[in-house]
This record gives structure tokens, C-alpha cells and sequence, in this order.
């Protein structure tokens, strides 16, 4: 009996134990996050600020493929703020009745290296459509959105970015 215990101890650990990986450790994602040189645009608050957001820099981590360093800067109504951060990608689907195109998903955390009331983390959901053969000059839809809270506590802001305008940011699914 012990010895049963024992085995559905191990079999339990080994099933619900381990951290599904990202499939695609060996794709570089840089060039999409970095959206050619071009900034990403959408809403801070509640009342419809806009935000500029871009990603000049994007290094993959070498230990941790899924993890990638970024850095640049973000921009709301001429307050502009350098960050730098991370996302990390953690799922990746197939795009029904687009066979040659994936959805990917990932976390991010962007901290803005001013001070000052107006500058905070970043801290959110990635979703990038593309094609599945990746190329140096593949294209993609990045949509970011998440929650923006400055250092000091008293403001905390809905956000999202994306390289394209949605007719409805509430229907873009996130993973």
C-alpha cells in the first residue's frame, strides 16, 4: 500500500508539477517587438489619452529563450519617459481558417526610469498575430494592454498600445 501511496505521489508531481515551455525558443521576435522603428499608439485613463509607446531596443535572453530585454520610451501628451522591462512569450496557437498564421501570447512589465508622479510600471498582456515562417521582414498585429500605476500609488491606469487601430479593444482576446 505504501509503496502505491508512494507512486501516485510521484505520478501527481510529474502531471501537474511541470511548467509547459514555450515551443518556440528558437525564433527570434525582436524585429516585431521593435515594430520598424515605428511607435505604437493607444489610450492611458479613462478619459481616452493617448499614449505613444516605442520599442527601440529588444534583446533576446540567451538563458531564458522566451524572455526577451527591451527598452525606449513612452510618451503622453509631451511627457515623455524612457523604460526599460521585459516580456516574457508563454503560449503560442494556430489561427483557425488562417493555417499559415500564429497567435502568440506573453506578459510584459515596462518600468519607466523617471521620477515624479507621472511615471510608473507598465504591467500587462502581449498578442501578436504573424505568419508562422518568420522572416526578417515579416510583419505583425502587436496589441499590448494592461494596467499602468505610478511609483507613488495614487494613479492607476487601464492601458493598451497596438500598431494598428481596433474598432473595439474589448474584443481583442488575450492569454
Amino acid at each position: 500500500m505504501r509503496k502505491i501511496l508512494l507512486f501516485l505521489v510521484f505520478a501527481y508531481s510529474i502531471s501537474f508539477g511541470q511548467v509547459k515551455e514555450f515551443p518556440l525558443k528558437n525564433e527570434d521576435f525582436s524585429h516585431l517587438l521593435m515594430n520598424e522603428e515605428t511607435p505604437f499608439y493607444g489610450t492611458i485613463s479613462t478619459k481616452g489619452t493617448v499614449i505613444q509607446l516605442r520599442i527601440e531596443k529588444a534583446s533576446k535572453n540567451p538563458k531564458k529563450q522566451e524572455q526577451y530585454f527591451v527598452s525606449g520610451y513612452s510618451d503622453v501628451e509631451g511627457n515623455k519617459s524612457s523604460f526599460s522591462g521585459e516580456i516574457i512569450f508563454t503560449q503560442k496557437y494556430n489561427v483557425k481558417d488562417l493555417p499559415d498564421e500564429m497567435l502568440l501570447f506573453g506578459d510584459f512589465t515596462l518600468k519607466e526610469l523617471d521620477s515624479g508622479e507621472h511615471s510608473g510600471i507598465f504591467t500587462g498582456k502581449l498578442r501578436i498575430q504573424t505568419l508562422k515562417l518568420l522572416t526578417k521582414d515579416t510583419n505583425a498585429t502587436l496589441t499590448f494592454k494592461g494596467k499602468w500605476k505610478n511609483y507613488s500609488g495614487n494613479l492607476d491606469f487601464d492601458v493598451w498600445w497596438a500598431n494598428f487601430v481596433p474598432t473595439d479593444i474589448s474584443k481583442v482576446i488575450f492569454k
